[in-house]
This record gives structure tokens, C-alpha cells and sequence, in this order.
């Protein structure tokens, strides 16, 4: 089950101007997720936790660590990954790859240009594709891939750009 991270490029700018700003953001993800935390395990559901608007990679990556739950692990949006690199200067998104690393669960595959969530097919945007799919083989397990675009009727076609990249089979 996705969840958004409660990281925003305003946070980034402020975590470490406010006191405390870092480890209360972490107290108030815990006091509202304890209770669903502690049902996805009973039930044997994994919450995923998604970038939106974070600009450290590595924030998310260690809040979900801070669960000490096998429920809770990384979920990376390539698209919104990518959006944060162009527009508020977050590193490029296999930095988000490698960040997550064995943590890295589930990622949305969605083509952007930076500019905003596009949600277009792989191969309509400017992601660089050969270095996230790297930064899978080298980093990370086995992390469940989905292609999430707005326009379904073209979806073979971003499928056939990862095969053709030599990315996908």
C-alpha cells in the first residue's frame, strides 16, 4: 500500500532552521502511521513510502528505517524524483535508487521533464533511463516495478522503449 512522505521542499529549506524540525516530522509520522503499522503487520501488508516532493532522498529512506518494521519500506516515484532534480536542485534520480538501496520495494515508472508530474510513457520525456535501471541492478533487490502513466493506450510503447534500451524484457 502506497504511501506519500511527509517530506516537502519546504522542509528541506526548514528541518534544520527550526528546532527539533527534523526529529519532530519523524515523532508526528510515527504518532499518526503506529497504529497502521502495527495492522499492516498483523495482516501482512507492506506500506511503501513515495517521494512527492522530497529533495533528500535520503530523509525518507531513513524515516522508514525508524519503523524497525518489515511493513514499511521505500517506494520511489522516478517521475517525481525527476521533478525534484530540475526544479528544487534534488540530485538526479538513481541518487534516489541508490539511496533506498535494499529498501527499495516498489517504483512507479512515469516519464517526465522535469518540469512537472507528466505521467508520460518512458521515452516521452528526458529521464535518464540506462542509469536508474543501473542503479537497480546495482543497489537494490528486487523492487516491484509499475508503470504508471495517464494515457494507458500507448503503454506497450514505453514498454518497448525499456526493451529497446536493453533495459527491459
Amino acid at each position: 500500500m502506497v504511501i506519500h512522505s511527509p517530506y516537502t521542499t519546504w522542509d528541506h529549506n526548514n528541518l534544520d532552521y527550526n528546532r527539533r524540525g527534523r526529529e519532530a516530522i519523524v515523532e508526528r509520522t510515527h504518532a499518526t502511521l503506529a497504529p497502521v503499522v502495527k495492522r499492516a503487520e498483523e495482516i501482512g501488508c507492506v506500506l511503501v513510502m513515495e517521494n512527492i516532493e522530497d529533495k533528500d532522498p535520503h530523509a525518507r529512506v531513513e524515516l522508514v528505517k525508524s519503523f524497525a518494521s518489515d511493513a514499511v519500506r521505500v517506494s520511489l516515484d522516478v517521475g517525481h524524483a525527476h521533478y525534484a532534480h530540475h526544479s528544487t536542485g534534488a540530485p538526479p534520480v538513481d541518487y534516489y535508487v541508490r539511496a533506498a538501496g535494499e529498501m527499495l520495494h516498489h517504483v512507479h515508472v512515469q516519464d517526465a521533464d522535469g518540469h512537472a508530474d507528466r505521467h508520460w510513457l518512458p521515452g516521452e520525456g528526458t529521464i535518464l533511463w540506462p542509469s536508474v535501471f543501473k542503479a537497480f541492478a546495482d543497489w537494490c533487490d528486487t523492487p516491484r516495478l509499475l508503470i504508471e502513466v495517464k494515457d494507458q493506450r500507448g503503454l506497450m510503447k514505453g514498454v518497448e522503449h525499456l526493451v529497446g534500451l536493453g533495459l527491459a524484457e
